[in-house]
């Protein structure tokens, strides 16, 4: 199993369409009047490594997938395992799986396929308007709020100034950021940092303009393992933010972003900027990004969002 899955992707070579089953048959004809939302036989997954696993029906844009399980097909010990092991594939790559049994649709289609629009409308319903995904380097951030930490602390030696907790953080982030609704944190840390994360790991936390729900992910390769979860799921989501300073995540963001610059103007001045990302790094005369492509993309610095949730002002940053 690859690591990050989550692509869609074409039939394998070797595949060529079956006719349908009788229950995918019945289920088609009950869900006629969403024939033009609904997809048959999608496949997920890395079309150059061949972990592909193929679902019955899709709902693209509210990232619902429909399973039918036939009894003759489903039912082995063997098959069982394969379905659960599909299941968390596609639930991590962030889809909503809805399974019926051929007996269920046997009995009522139409009970079925009302379930499905149940689900579907209730999705969309709570859907922003915009999926936003931000991506920590654990590390980098631990070591940028010790160091934030000393250096207000010497600016504000009468204040009682502690470093904030990851959760804490957040917010100031997106804050400072000029974000706000729904967004997705995925967290990478080297190992020996795992159990200063893990107790995040799927919660979600409300603040002031929305909600974050945390994943998080520790391996000896984290930067790297980042980038490529990034690229993985990019299908998933429309804005990216990374808080991070390394050379090792130019390519994977750049390869999210869109090609084409925008412009914005501020003032009587008009820059150009690559859309749909926002980095919280170092300074500019102290980031490993410039010079380079990512000079392009909307930045903070920081220093200022640990600050800001270390309880200071902005006019004390």
């Amino acid at each position: 199993m690859m690591k990050y899955p989550g692509h869609p992707t074409t039939p394998p070579s070797w595949y060529r369409d079956r006719t349908p089953s009788p229950i995918e048959s019945a289920f088609s004809e009950a869900a006629a009047d969403l024939a033009e939302k609904i997809q048959r036989e999608h496949w997920f997954g890395d079309s150059q490594k061949h972990h592909r696993f193929r679902v019955d029906f899709l709902l693209e844009d509210a990232r619902l997938i429909i399973e039918l399980d036939g009894h003759e097909y489903h039912s082995s010990k063997e098959q069982i395992a394969k379905d659960t092991q599909r299941q968390r594939y596609l639930t991590r790559a962030g889809y909503t799986v809805l399974r019926f049994t051929g007996s269920e649709i046997h009995q009522s289609a139409d009970q079925c396929v009302a379930i499905v629009k149940q689900t579907y409308r209730e999705i969309l319903q709570r859907a922003p308007a915009k999926y936003r995904v931000m991506y920590v380097d654990y590390s980098f951030l631990l070591k940028q709020t010790h160091a934030a930490v000393r250096f207000y602390k010497g600016l504000y030696p009468e204040k009682r100034l502690c470093a904030p907790s990851l959760a804490e953080l957040i917010p100031h982030a997106i804050q400072w950021l000029h974000e706000k609704s729904f967004i997705t944190v995925y967290v990478f840390a080297p190992p020996h940092l795992e159990d200063e994360i893990k107790a995040l790991d799927a919660q979600v936390l409300e603040y002031e303009k929305g909600e974050v729900k945390f994943t998080t992910l520790a391996s000896e390769l984290y930067s790297i393992d980042l980038g490529e979860h990034m690229q993985s799921y990019a299908h998933l989501f429309d804005e990216f933010i990374l808080i991070a300073d390394d050379p090792v995540y130019v390519d994977p963001l750049i390869a999210v972003l869109p090609r084409q610059m925008s412009q914005r103007a501020v003032g009587d001045y008009t820059h150009e900027y690559l859309a749909n990302g926002k980095l919280l790094r170092l300074c500019n005369d102290e980031t490993s990004f410039i010079p380079g492509d990512l000079n392009r993309v909307l930045w903070q610095n920081v220093g200022y969002a640990i600050g800001s949730a270390m309880g200071l002002h902005p006019y004390e940053l």
